[in-house]
């Protein structure tokens, strides 16, 4: 409760982002379930997840663009508004019977959503800056990724649940309205939020592209940044590769067999999630006198853990080894983001942040597909997959330091 008392202007605003996160993913049930209804439904399906994942990769240049922009708090009122527009827009589509042409327009409006979501997230990077203190910083990212993981979980299964009592373009307009919510709370905060804006030394250089350039450059000439960024990058990728594995692996697998194969792979991503919050949650108490690349170094061997424990067959070992990596993930991911937040000025710190996230990300989609095409080579090439990716994510991390010695 002290960190809230201490930061009451920080807390208002994370909490805000945090119901922009619950709208980001409110709707997204709606549309995967309408997508596989469809006669097209791997196509439908396709376009859904496109529109989620493509967002992210547009970030480079949007937190390029947040940083040129003076006003952020205007624009985060209007990026609201604008989102309850779009949502609107996505309930009215909703109102008719769906087909693959209008499920992919309702995609197409979803994908300016995450845009302006993401656009959202990087204007607000700069106070977080501004309102707390650098010795608060990991306590702070630790806090927003353990709210952000368990909002993701809350926020899915709300939309779920409220499929079950009412029309998808009621969902839809419902998520409009919480987009009128989040911008009526930015209104009312405004005054703070221009009064700590008089700190903010704003990037006005011309060419998005140039700035874009420069802050990877700024992320690549450090050896640190780039090696922890790399290790957590591939990490992700290891997560992304796991889960659908894991679901080929249980359909031969005798253990826990009294639950449905659906629960198991749920139960993984329970795990999983909960490691998440855990580790996020302590990161700024828990192995403190460890760095980031050594927690990392560890997080590898237990990739190796995990390889093994497909080829033993042992469907425990599997759950126990990715939640203690889901943990360490955890605890170096906030302490990593309050070294990004600390360390690069306020002037472009939206398009670094933004940067940094989007290359967190590219992984998971690849190894998502890499790993599952594996066993069409062997039985076990999936599993020693594991370890190829364990050895890789330590030659990646050697060659970065050898490069910038």
């Amino acid at each position: 409760m002290n960190f809230y008392q201490k930061y009451p202007l920080f807390t208002k605003i994370a909490g805000t982002d945090l119901l922009s996160k619950v709208g980001d993913r409110l709707f997204y049930t709606a549309l995967l379930t309408t997508a596989t209804s469809l006669p097209q439904a791997n196509l439908a399906v396709t376009i859904v997840s496109i529109s989620e994942t493509l967002p992210v990769l547009f970030s480079f240049f949007l937190g390029s663009l947040a940083d040129q922009k003076q006003h952020k708090s205007n624009l985060l009122i209007k990026n609201s508004i604008t989102r309850a527009l779009l949502y609107l827009g996505i309930g009215f589509i909703f109102n008719y019977p769906q087909t693959l042409l209008l499920l992919m327009i309702a995609s197409v409006l979803n994908f300016l959503s995450g845009l302006s979501g993401n656009y959202s997230s990087a204007l607000l990077t700069p106070f977080t800056k501004t309102m707390v203190n650098e010795s608060d910083m990991t306590q702070a990212q630790g806090l927003i990724s353990t709210a952000n993981q368990l909002m993701n979980v809350l926020a899915t299964l709300a939309g779920s649940l409220l499929l079950a009592f009412f029309l998808k373009s009621t969902v839809a307009y419902l998520n409009a309205l919480l987009f009128i919510l989040i911008g009526s709370i930015y209104y009312l905060i405004r005054p703070q939020l221009t009064h700590v804006e008089t700190n903010f030394v704003t990037n006005r250089e011309e060419n998005l592209f140039i700035t874009t350039k420069n802050n990877f450059k700024n992320i690549f000439h450090n050896k640190t940044v780039l090696s922890d960024l790399w290790q957590l990058a591939l990490l992700n990728g290891f997560f992304g590769g796991l889960t659908p594995i894991f679901a080929l692996f249980i359909k031969n697998n005798h253990s826990l067999d009294y639950i449905s194969n659906p629960v198991k792979i749920a139960l993984l991503s329970a795990i999983i999630t909960l490691g998440m919050v855990i580790g996020s949650s302590l990161s700024g108490t828990l192995l403190k006198n460890y760095t980031e690349n050594q927690l990392n170094q560890v997080s590898n061997l237990f990739i190796s853990f995990v390889g093994l424990s497909f080829i033993v067959n042992n469907l425990y070992l599997i759950l126990l080894n990715s939640g203690i990596i889901a943990i360490l993930l955890g605890i170096v991911s906030p302490r990593f983001s309050a070294k990004i937040i600390t360390k690069y000025p306020t002037a472009n710190l939206g398009g670094i942040i933004t940067t940094v996230n989007s290359l967190l990300v590219l992984a998971p989609p690849i190894t998502s597909v890499i790993f599952p095409l594996l066993p069409s080579i062997h039985p076990l090439a999936a599993y020693i997959g594991f370890f190829i990716y364990s050895i890789i994510l330590v030659l990646v991390t050697l060659k970065i330091k050898s490069r910038n010695s």
